[in-house]
């Protein structure tokens, strides 16, 4: 069972089954991946079980992955202690998907994050920037958090809905203005520098490190001391981003099929190895938080609008442009500004692309050199699938395949045998993979 004290299971049941808590599921009541029988065996599937407790559609794949392992245990040839210990495997997985009836807070949150919105409007006035904005792509948020290692979420306490944490807004948003600053006209370097430090903070390890690289350490050590010289508190509040509307926690699932190849202890890589499917929990695409900032003090260096401005142009650049949480090299994690719900004040970057002009563009600009290896394959091949276009698709497939790849396609006849296009034909991207071969002649 879910180990807890007696009277703990009195309240909720030996499997949780009266917590309607996801946060709480997560991170209290987690099966272990030890049988607390005897011979001590692992449970293979106790991460992937715990996680599915939480998601959209887990009860339905608990109850299925209980029934399948019933039907083994009951086959004609089974081996009798594989077929017992089936049997129990079966029993914890019904006894899973009873376990936690998910509250559905969503209608509560969108609610709370409206009336927090009027509430920092009427206390801070023009001093608080709120925006929306949607899941381009599936996103996760602390990974390494939670009980389950490597397959955290960041999860309300009372509602158990995702939420992105002040701190890696703030992250992302004190990279973006680095990069900007680096960047930037000389006559603007400084200006944007003092906003920075007054915005973020700073100590002395941050004047010799990130804003010496910025702007170079003579002219960082020279603005910092016209601050405060060795440490300041920053200006401004980032908090916790919400989601408003279509928040859906799904399970995701990295499956490296030559895991002794891709470590460096085989040469080619085998078919004879068998792939290790990690789960981990994500928000579903679609899913639109609402983000804010507040210019919580005031400093006679720069006037509190004024870096209010620019530091929301910063956030801003920074969820649409850099992303958030994991595996954003990966598609995960992209937002787009205001796609539902709308900034509740006008939004422009100037570091942020230009539109581009047909879909073909789009793709090539955000996929160029990021297909060389499998992990952006789920994310980048529907979207070249579908494109209508056979041209079109030619000239994408072209600009976004390596070269090197490519090749192997005309020279290579046994080339389904590559690493590289065996990783591109299996997965969850399967059918858009074989699309693509099929429209450009490679496949039949």
């Amino acid at each position: 069972m879910i180990p807890m004290s007696s009277d703990v299971a009195e309240a909720v049941g030996q499997w949780a089954e009266g917590v309607e808590n996801r946060s709480l599921l997560h991170e209290k009541f987690a099966l272990p991946k030890v049988w607390d029988a005897p011979q001590g065996r692992k449970i293979d599937d106790a991460g992937r079980w715990n996680i599915l407790r939480i998601v959209e559609n887990g009860k339905a794949l608990l109850s299925e992955d209980s029934a399948r392992l019933l039907r083994e245990s009951q086959g004609r040839n089974a081996n009798p202690e594989i077929a017992l210990r089936k049997e129990l495997l079966s029993e914890i997985a019904s006894k899973m998907s009873t376990s936690g009836k998910i509250s559905n807070f969503a209608e509560q949150a969108k609610t709370k994050s409206e009336t927090l919105k009027r509430e920092l409007e009427a206390t801070y006035g023009e001093l608080v920037a709120t925006f929306s904005a949607a899941l381009a792509a599936r996103m996760m948020v602390n990974m390494a958090g939670g009980v389950i290692e490597n397959a955290g979420i960041s999860l309300d306490r009372l509602r158990g809905l995702p939420f992105i944490p002040g701190s890696a807004i703030k992250g992302i948003s004190r990279q973006q203005a680095l990069w900007d600053i680096h960047g930037a006209d000389d006559d603007r370097k400084e200006e944007l520098l003092k906003i920075a430090l007054l915005a973020f903070g700073f100590g002395s390890h941050d004047i010799d490190g990130d804003f010496s690289w910025a702007v170079g350490g003579v002219i960082a050590k020279r603005v910092s001391n016209q601050i405060s010289g060795e440490e300041f508190k920053g200006c401004i509040a980032f908090l916790p981003a919400y989601p408003v509307q279509n928040c859906r926690v799904v399970v995701d699932m990295v499956n490296p099929h030559y895991p002794k190849y891709y470590s460096g202890h085989a040469n080619p890589a085998g078919d004879d190895e068998n792939p290790i499917p990690n789960y981990f929990p994500a928000v579903e695409s679609g899913a639109v938080f609402q983000f804010s900032v507040v210019a919580i003090r005031e400093t006679p260096h720069v006037d509190a609008k004024t870096l209010l401005d620019q530091v929301h142009k910063w956030t801003a650049s920074a969820v649409s442009n850099k992303g958030i949480g994991a595996k954003t090299a990966a598609g995960y994690g992209w937002f787009h500004i205001g796609q539902t719900g709308g900034p509740s004040r006008a939004l422009t970057s100037p570091t942020a692309p230009a539109p581009l002009t047909s879909p073909e563009e789009e793709i090539i600009n955000n996929w160029r050199g990021k297909l060389d290896t499998a992990g952006n394959f789920p994310v980048a091949l529907p979207l070249v699938a579908g494109l209508a276009d056979d041209a079109i698709l030619k000239k994408v497939f072209e600009a976004v395949i390596p070269e090197a790849e490519r090749r192997k396609l005309v020279s290579n006849p046994k080339w389904k045998n590559q690493p590289y296009w065996q990783s591109f034909l299996n997965g969850r991207h399967t059918e858009s993979a074989k699309k693509i071969l099929i429209r450009l002649g490679y496949l039949k």
